[in-house]
């Protein structure tokens, strides 16, 4: 499945006396950091499309540091971390975008992992939620690694101009520096594209959004983290990002897409 189809950190080195860092599998094992004596363990880093119990397209991104972002059907998402080990134990919050809820009207789950992973093969999950009103739901997550992870990034490669699904365009610089600004809410958003890993397909992003007018209001002042990812094995090529930042002091789900120009 193409990761567009759902279109809706790292631990550090420590100094061993004996053989140099001791590394978990994160930016200094890859980038050849790490004693090479040891064995890196299995890492759950990639891009994984996936669907849920009821069939629906779902998203993780992990980082080679074993955070992840995960992305629902419904543009819910959560964020935390994955230890490198096949059996997967992870707690996170699910939050809602702006102006969406769960069933019961809230707009956070407090929600866990437990499943198994496949290096670079497949992961498979439980999730099982509670929401903030002590409304309960789970389902079952089945995951595959999807090659657009060993792309590799670059701000060459993902730097240009994007045609959003909000209508707006994203400029995103040579440098990384990233603007766009929203005809029909007023927000402005100004940040920065970074490269992580220049081997795999995963950008970090921080965004500001300010001016917003209406709804989005609240979103004045407040950045958005997360990743994106850069699908370009077809043009126009698309990008994906998927962040998590603060409404009024609320945690809100942001998803954007949009194809380059």
């Amino acid at each position: 499945m193409a990761v567009c189809g759902l279109l809706l950190v790292a631990a550090g080195c420590s100094e061993s006396s004996d053989n140099g860092p001791d590394c978990r599998y994160n930016e200094d094992w890859l980038n050849g950091r790490c004693s090479a004596n040891l064995s890196p363990p299995a890492t759950p880093s990639g891009i994984w499309s996936g669907t849920d119990s009821d069939g629906r397209d779902v998203l993780l991104l992990v980082s080679v540091g074993g955070t992840f972002q995960y992305v629902d059907a419904s543009g819910n998402q959560g964020s935390s971390f994955f230890p490198a080990e096949s059996r997967i134990m992870s707690g996170f919050e699910l939050v809602s975008p702006l102006g969406q809820s769960f069933a019961d009207g809230t707009t956070l789950a407090n929600c866990s992992f437990t499943g198994n992973l496949v290096e670079r093969e497949t992961i498979d999950l439980t999730q099982e939620c509670t929401t903030s009103l002590g409304l309960r739901f789970s389902e079952t997550l089945a995951f595959d690694f999807n090659a657009l992870y060993d792309r590799g990034s670059s701000l060459a490669t993902i730097s240009g101009t994007y045609q959003m699904a909000s209508g707006s365009v994203l400029g995103i610089d040579a440098d990384g520096s990233a603007f766009m600004q929203d005809a029909t809410t007023g927000c402005i958003t100004n940040g920065r594209i970074t490269v992580m890993v220049s081997r795999s397909n995963l950008y970090r992003v921080e965004l500001q959004q300010d001016a917003c007018t209406g709804m989005e209001a609240s979103l004045n002042g407040s950045v958005f983290r997360g990743f994106a990812l850069l699908d370009d094995t077809a043009a126009p090529a698309a990008l994906v990002v998927a962040t998590i930042g603060d409404a009024g002091g609320t945690a809100v789900s942001l998803l954007q897409h949009g194809t380059r120009l």
